[in-house]
């Protein structure tokens, strides 16, 4: 991978690390390098993080693997964690270190929902075996999302159509930009997953605006502001997130 390219992407897992309330600190910067140059292998980098660390590794399975530890605002995980902040933190650093795994490879030319649900089940199928499952309960933050019986139908829509729409390529920079924001609110609305939904949505869009020609200077965006243009874009302005790509696609 070029110098340029591997920034790029540095630049891109950075933001998720801030976006969550993260310092992105050297040994972070060095690491997600290791493995965007190829010099480590993510699973080299997971393995050393569960032993540094401390990780009970002892996984008995409850009942219900899609649900909250009693009492505890943890999802059920593989190193029965039930500390929240410590949650976080193990989530971070495996979210980070599959996206630079992925990043490595070819965008797919089909961006449909198996490969979302693709997209969440590596970025976090390391702690929870629940990843790229669909959620089962209603979920709301500051606006009410896609009630889960409504999702695969209106996957279905949202999906079919990007298919008609050559996921985006051919477009000139300011159709390919009003598309994007339109198609980045639906995928926000629906929220398909218990958690991870806006990490995963953003790598499968990211994965989408290489492929269809573009690019999109994560240095330049700022996490709060996205977070308001995500939540207008739900209610059907796009006018904010249409803002925010103007400043950072290429």
């Amino acid at each position: 991978m070029k110098s340029g390219r591997v920034q790029a992407c540095i630049d891109y897992i950075r933001f998720n690390q801030e976006a969550e309330g993260f310092v992105f600190s050297d040994d972070d910067d060095s690491a997600m390098r290791g493995i965007l140059e190829g010099d480590v292998t993510p699973d080299q980098l997971i393995q050393e993080f569960i032993e540094n660390n401390g990780l009970d590794t002892n996984y008995t399975p409850p009942a219900k693997e899609g649900s909250f530890y009693p009492h505890t605002n943890c999802l059920v995980n593989f190193f029965s964690i039930k500390e929240r902040a410590k949650l976080r933190r193990v989530e971070a650093m495996f979210a980070n270190i599959r996206s630079a795994e992925i990043l490595t490879e070819d965008p797919k030319n089909t961006f449909d929902f198996e490969y979302l649900k693709s997209i969440h089940a590596r970025l976090f199928g390391d702690l929870y075996p629940s990843s790229g499952q669909i959620r089962t309960s209603a979920a709301a933050k500051r606006t009410v999302f896609s009630n889960p019986e409504f999702i695969e139908s209106a996957s279905e829509d949202i999906f079919s159509r990007l298919r008609d729409d050559y996921y985006l390529k051919n477009l000139e920079r300011e159709d390919f930009i009003n598309d994007l924001a339109f198609y980045m609110g639906e995928v926000e609305a629906l929220h398909p997953f218990r958690d991870g939904n806006g990490r995963a949505a953003r790598l499968f869009f990211y994965q989408l605006i290489l492929n269809a020609g573009h690019d999109l200077d994560w240095s330049l965006v700022d996490p709060d502001r996205l977070l308001e243009a995500d939540i207008a874009a739900i209610d059907g302005d796009y006018q904010l997130l249409i803002d925010v790509l103007e400043e950072v696609i290429s």
